[in-house]
């Protein structure tokens, strides 16, 4: 296993006291999980509270039916909070792995403890929460106002880098998962990838060319409204946040 990183390099640990840090770096611990692997399973106790440091992890939950719903896919640096109960017992979600993740577990119960002593944990904790909520907002609006190829132009162009005329990037994971997260069937999703190639969008497996993103963020804006390029400046925000 690789050693404990220093939680201060952690972004939801960045304004933390150092005297609370020195207290969950204590117990903290890392595991590394292919893909696919459970992290924790629905209505599993909660044992800890996981923060990832590489990878993705997808975090959904199943109907009594079986049926699946994707809820989140989060990323380098984010903690797994809102996969608690309110009450901090269980997980109401579970996680799993996309690709190769490495993930920091700190013990729920003295996270908990922790937030009650400590202000600048609980300030930090509330505003990733808040910085979710945002998020989330975001993914209902574009899920009730665009269609499926402003959704797929808004989300490629979340993940081009900010100030590039053009650029090439990586879909950072596979388009099953995208399609859940944009609420499409995968057919339709392929489609919306068709559709981009006329305004110089280029595809192969994941790797994705774009060749004016003025114009991509044209299409994604659609109405006029400029929704996108809000949204382009919010994930440059994060990004950065996060490296």
């Amino acid at each position: 296993m690789p050693e404990t990183p220093s939680l201060r390099d952690v972004p939801l640990f960045a304004s933390v006291d150092g005297q609370t840090l020195q207290r969950l770096a204590r117990d903290s611990k890392i595991e590394s999980f292919d893909d696919g692997a459970t992290i924790f399973r629905q209505g599993d106790r909660a044992l800890c509270v996981v923060v990832v440091l590489e990878g993705y992890v997808k975090l959904s939950r199943t109907a009594a039916c079986g049926d699946e719903t994707l809820i989140n896919i989060c990323a380098v640096g984010e903690s797994l909070y809102e996969a608690l109960t309110p009450d901090g017992e269980h997980y109401r979600v579970g996680a799993e792995a996309i690709g190769d993740v490495c993930a920091m577990k700190l013990p729920a119960t003295r996270f908990r403890n922790a937030m009650r002593e400590s202000s600048s944990l609980a300030g930090a904790v509330i505003a990733e929460a808040s910085r979710k909520v945002s998020a989330l907002i975001g993914e209902i609006e574009a899920l009730k106002g665009l269609n499926a190829d402003q959704r797929l132009a808004r989300f490629i162009l979340s993940l081009c880098p900010p100030g590039e005329d053009s650029c090439s990037i990586r879909l950072p994971y596979d388009k099953r998962l995208i399609a859940a997260r944009l609420g499409v069937k995968q057919e339709t999703l392929s489609r919306a990838f068709a559709k981009l190639r006329d305004i110089g969008v280029r595809t192969e497996m994941r790797d994705v060319q774009v060749e004016n993103v003025l114009r991509l963020a044209a299409e994604c804006r659609g109405d006029g409204r400029g929704a996108c390029v809000a949204d382009r400046r919010e994930a440059a925000e994060s990004r950065d946040a996060v490296l």
